[in-house]
Parts: C-alpha cells; structure tokens; sequence
C-alpha cells in the first residue's frame, strides 16, 4: 500500500473546494450577464445640461456594447480543471494507488494524473494574470452621459470593459431611478471581484498542491511504486545477512551471516572437488580432506 501524505490530501481537498467556489462564482456572474444585468435596461436620472430639451430620465442597457468576456471564460476553465482533473481525478488515482497498486487502470489515472498537474496549474497561473492585467488596463474608465442619452435605448458604444469596470462606473457615476436595482448591481459587483480574486487564493493553494503531488510521485517511484511493488529493505542487489533466530535448524545462529554466501561457496567446493575426483588430480587423501572440508 501506498498512501498518499497527509499534507497532499489536505491540499487535494482545499483545490477543490475552492475551484468550486470559484466556478459558483464565474457562474454566477455570467447567469446575471445573460439576464441582462439585470433586466436588459437600466433607467437613469439624467444629469442637468445632458442635451436640449431632456427627458428627467434615460434607459441604457445593462451590458455595454464592449464587454470584455474571455478573461471569464479562462478562469471558468482554471476552475473546472481544477476540480475534475485535479481534484476529482487525484482522489480516485490515489485511491486507486494505495488500494490497488500495479494495476493498468491504476497506471493510468495516476499518470494521467500527474501529467495533468504542471498544464492545469499554468491554465490558472494564465487565467490570474489575463485577468488582472485586462481589468487593470480599463481600470478609471468613464461613461460618457452624453453619448449615452444619445444612443438610448441601445448599448453604450464607447470602449472596452470588463464586467467589474462596467458596474463600477454605473454605480460610481450614474444616478439609477430604481435604488433596489443599485443594491442588486453592488451585490454582483462584489461577486465579480470576489470571482477575480478569489483567483490569488486559487493559484497559492494548486502551486502547493503541484508541489506535494511531485515531491509525493517522486517518493513513490523511489519506493519502487512505478514497478508496481514497494521496496521494504533497499535494493534488490543489496546481500540481506541473516540474524540469530531467522532460522531454527540449529544450523547457523551467528550474527551476520551471508547464509546464500555460505551455500554458493559449498555447492563450488562440491563441484570443484568432483571435478577432481573425475581427472584424478589428487590422492585419495587430498580428495578425503576436501570433502571433509565440504
């Protein structure tokens, strides 16, 4: 049995449960996006000076003509491979390692396994810098009312956001007429972020995860797992001696005996002495003596 340590189960756990919260997360977010964010159109209260002859209110819709997406659908990726090529698939191949060693299904999820570890961890290395580089680049970004009022009740037009910039600026610089729909808007604002970085979280607990899972396969195959067995007492051309009680023949109770040693060496003495016998190289004294030596 191979059992996997305590500190790899333990991470084994903490990937998958947050990979999980993070693709409620994501899901979450991208089920608000396409409800419209929240209902298609937002009604805003229009500024003073807006355009001539203003109406008090204006609609635009929830979601900008611009929205900036992939950034989600990367880290939606990072997460699921998280859970089910790391988590999922690490939990059987484990199981399977400990409980059913040297079998081909076992060789095979655990390789698979492993070779999974670096690519997913790259994936969510990938999905945390993508994702804070492109919010950060249309961080500060303004609506323009303007425009706004102008195009109504269509999307906004102007630049590129992502989903945390987008209803930052329609809180931070829009009056909305309805105040439950700014409430809703901050309550997946805070989603959204939470989501991105949720992400820092997610990258620390996998580079450990990938760690303990190398150092735990590198353990094993020293061990002799990849062959499907485990070495207990070295390798296999190392000479095991004998200690006093291994045998009770009465035969050899000293400490330290090479007792396969012993046997070779007779049997060599036994054949070279009938060797002789066969060629008459000595007396019959000389070949007395031998055999007694025997």
């Amino acid at each position: 049995m191979s059992a996997p340590s305590v500190a790899l189960v333990v991470a084994l756990a903490l990937l998958t449960a947050d990979g999980v919260i993070e693709l409620g997360f994501i899901t979450s977010m991208v089920s608000y996006l396409h409800a419209g964010a929240p209902s298609g159109t937002l009604v805003v209260n229009t500024p003073p000076g807006t355009a001539p002859g203003q109406a008090s209110t204006y609609e635009i819709k929830g979601k900008p003509l611009g929205m900036l997406v992939n950034q989600g659908h990367t880290s939606n990726g990072a997460a699921g491979s998280a859970i089910v090529l790391i988590g999922i698939v690490g939990a059987l191949a484990l199981y399977a390692r400990a409980k059913l060693p040297g079998r081909p299904l076992t060789k095979f999820l655990y390789g698979a396994w492993m070779v999974f570890q670096v690519p997913t961890f790259l994936l969510t290395l990938s999905a945390l810098g993508y994702t804070f580089a492109v919010t950060n680049k249309h961080r500060g970004q303004t609506i323009d009312q303007t425009v706004a009022y102008a195009t109504q009740p269509g999307p906004y037009a102007l630049d590129q956001w992502t989903p945390q910039n987008w209803f930052a600026a329609v809180l931070d610089q829009l009056d909305l007429a309805d105040p439950a729909v700014a409430a809703d808007l901050a309550r997946h604002l805070r989603i959204m972020r939470g989501w991105q970085y949720n992400l820092i979280l997610l990258f620390l607990v996998q580079l450990a995860e990938t760690v303990l899972a190398l150092v735990d396969w590198w353990a094993w195959r020293q061990n002799g797992g990849h062959q499907g067995h485990l070495q207990a007492a070295g390798p296999a051309n190392e000479k095991h001696y004998v200690s006093q009680g291994d045998y009770n023949d009465g035969t050899n109770h000293g400490h330290g005996v090479n007792y396969s040693q012993l046997q070779y060496e007779n049997q060599a003495y036994a054949d070279e002495s009938k060797n002789i016998n066969q060629h008459g190289g000595y007396s019959n004294g000389a070949n007395t003596q031998a055999q007694q030596y025997v």
